[in-house]
C-alpha cells in the first residue's frame, strides 16, 4: 500500500511549513518576472480577485467566469469587470491562449470535474499556471458536491494534461469542521485564515520537539488539512 507521502513527496514543499491560502499562489505568480498580463478567475463569484491582481499589475486584463445562477455571482454590484457566463464545462476561450487560470475554492462545488479540468488543459498556453485551491474536510456549503485528499486532486489533474507541480496544506479540518459546527461562531473561527489554525499549530510544535523536516510537516498538514492550495502548469514552453 503507498502513503501519502510516496503518491506526493515531489510536490511537497520543503522551504516553509506555513499555512497558506490561494492568495499565496496569486502574488507568487504575479511578483515573478515573467508575471502574466492576462488572467481568468474561474468561478469568479464577486469578483475579489480582480483587485489582488491588479495590487501587483495595475494594467493586468482580469476576466472573471461563471455559472449563471452562482449565488456568489448574483452578489456583484452594478459595474466593475465583465463576467462571462458559461456552462459549467466549457470555456469560452481558444486553445493554447490563457497564461493563467485561478480558481478559488471553486473545485468542490464542479459538477463535472474531469471535463472542466480538461477544458483548463486546453485552454492554457504551453507553460501556463493553473492556481488555486479547494476542500479536503469542509462540511457542505453553498452548493458544495465533493471533497478531495491531495492525491485524488493530483490524479484529476495530471489526467487534464497538466502536472501538479506543488501543494500546500491551508487551515486545518478539524477547525473548519468547528468553524461550520458552531455557526453562530463563524467569525471567531474565520480568524484563523491568516494565522495557523489550532491542529497546525499543534503540528508545529510535533514539527520542533522531534526537529522534523520541512516536508514532513507540510505532509503532516496536508493530510489532516480542511483546505489546500495548489500550483499547476501545462508541459512545454512558454511561447
Amino acid at each position: 500500500m503507498s502513503t501519502l507521502w510516496e503518491l506526493m513527496h515531489d510536490c511537497i514543499p520543503d522551504d516553509h511549513a506555513r499555512q497558506v491560502t490561494s492568495r499565496y499562489y496569486l502574488d507568487e505568480a504575479m511578483s515573478s518576472p515573467g508575471a502574466p498580463d492576462r488572467v481568468v478567475d474561474l468561478g469568479c463569484g464577486r469578483g475579489a480577485s480582480a483587485g489582488l491582481f491588479r495590487r501587483h499589475d495595475p494594467d493586468v486584463r482580469w476576466v472573471g467566469v461563471d455559472i449563471r445562477d452562482s449565488p456568489e455571482a448574483a452578489q456583484r454590484g452594478p459595474g466593475g469587470d465583465a463576467v462571462v457566463y458559461f456552462d459549467g464545462v466549457r470555456l469560452p476561450f481558444r486553445s493554447n491562449a490563457v497564461p493563467l487560470v485561478y480558481a478559488h475554492q471553486v473545485f468542490e462545488h464542479v459538477a463535472r470535474p474531469r471535463e472542466l479540468l480538461a477544458e483548463v488543459g486546453r485552454v492554457l498556453r504551453p507553460g501556463g499556471l493553473f492556481i488555486g485551491s479547494t476542500s479536503q474536510f469542509e462540511p457542505y456549503h453553498s452548493f458544495s458536491l465533493w471533497n478531495y485528499t491531495p492525491y485524488g486532486f493530483r490524479v484529476l489533474v495530471e489526467e487534464a494534461g497538466l502536472t501538479l507541480q506543488e501543494i500546500r496544506p491551508s487551515l486545518d479540518g478539524v477547525t473548519l469542521i468547528m468553524r461550520s459546527y458552531h455557526d453562530t461562531r463563524k467569525r471567531e473561527f474565520g480568524r484563523f485564515w491568516h494565522r495557523e489554525s489550532p491542529l497546525n499549530a499543534q503540528i508545529d510544535a510535533w514539527a520542533r520537539k522531534g526537529d522534523r523536516h520541512t516536508a514532513l510537516v507540510n505532509l503532516r498538514k496536508l493530510t489532516f488539512c480542511g483546505q489546500f492550495a495548489f500550483r499547476a502548469a501545462k508541459p512545454g514552453p512558454p511561447p
